[in-house]
């Protein structure tokens, strides 16, 4: 038996939501990093920049649940126990931070360039959102041309997305 067929629908639910947060801050991660300009930006600065992004998504939408739950539920939450389980829930979003600050921090040590840190850590949230796309498209049976035309457009509207926050300046 499967891992997954195993879990119930709550709890399979709790994870598909913990999956969406990761894949919406790599998508928000990769705009910010395609925008960071390594010829004028220290390592520092460009720290602060991926760091800002994504600890002020992650903020806003811890907010931004409990502010709609509080209207939806108004007085049957447990306000403590509804921020703790929003912080955990929204957690994902700063797991996007790992890689690209150890490779952020390796530019700043002078290990390697400030250019080759970014192109890493786009090429990686890159072959990760490939990755969770091809895990869908399995996950759901299909052979592999129906598998290569999903992740195709999958990668298609996540980097039209990326290229629009780009084109506005995110």
């Amino acid at each position: 038996m499967k891992l997954h067929k195993a879990k119930t629908t709550p709890q399979k639910e709790y994870i598909a939501e913990l999956l969406k947060e990761r894949i919406y801050a790599t998508l928000a991660l990769l705009a910010v990093l395609i925008s960071i300009d390594t010829q004028h930006y220290s390592a520092m600065h460009a720290a602060f920049i991926v760091c800002g992004t994504i600890v002020s998504l992650w903020a806003a939408s811890i907010v931004a649940t409990l502010m709609s739950k509080r209207v939806i539920y108004q007085h049957e939450l447990n306000p403590d126990f509804e921020r703790e389980h929003q912080l955990r829930k929204h957690a994902p979003m700063l797991a996007a931070l790992i890689f690209p600050m150890l490779m952020i921090s390796f530019a700043a040590l002078g290990i390697i360039s400030l250019a080759v840190a970014i192109n890493i850590s786009i090429v990686s949230a890159l072959l990760l959102l490939m990755s969770w796309s091809i895990l869908s498209a399995r996950s759901i049976q299909f052979k592999k041309l129906p598998t290569f035309m999903l992740v195709s457009a999958e990668l298609f509207i996540g980097l039209s997305i990326v290229a629009l926050k780009v084109a506005l300046g995110h």
